[in-house]
């Protein structure tokens, strides 16, 4: 490419991600990608970005299928995973919960700054217990444009590794 096509391409860029929303868009769309591959299970499927609270967007999930939750091979939560399989009988409906958030502090073209976390709760029936569950956060900021659309999902793929 030619210094003109690059430039070119920067400013197309910059004119498709000029505010707010559009940035959001483009952070929604890349999330609804990793839902697929990570958080989506059995019994929930299509998952959308949705907000979550003030500045906080994702989704969350439920796994029932104990078979299914036990493919995740994170050392820190398939024995509890397992535990609770062998503990909770399944007429009880034995669940585990997934989630992928991103906190926003600041989003605009210039620069921002995300927290991105993930997380696998198997504290069966209630889920509140933080002794059941991992959690991983992923600090995202960014000086620039090209920084944000080159290394958003580079960061979401590192907050979802806790679900391999």
């Amino acid at each position: 490419m030619t210094e003109k096509q690059i430039l070119d391409w920067q400013e197309k860029v910059r004119a498709s991600l000029s505010d707010e929303a559009q940035l959001l868009q483009y952070l929604f769309q890349t999330m609804d990608n990793f839902y697929y591959r990570y958080i989506e299970t059995t019994t929930e499927k299509n998952l959308k970005t949705i907000s979550l609270g003030p500045h906080l967007w994702g989704a969350r999930s439920i796994e029932t299928s104990m078979v299914d939750a036990l493919k995740i091979k994170n050392p820190m939560a398939k024995p509890g995973i397992i535990e609770m399989a062998k503990a909770v009988p399944k007429a009880q409906g034995p669940a585990v919960h997934y989630k992928l958030l991103c906190d926003i502090e600041k989003l605009t073209p210039d620069q921002g700054k995300i927290r991105i976390i993930s997380g696998i709760n198997w504290d069966w029936p209630d889920f509140e217990g933080k002794e059941k569950q991992l959690e991983k956060v992923v600090n995202f900021t960014y000086s620039d444009l090209g920084q944000f659309r080159k290394e958003l999902a580079l960061k979401l793929e590192e907050a979802c590794e806790i679900f391999l």
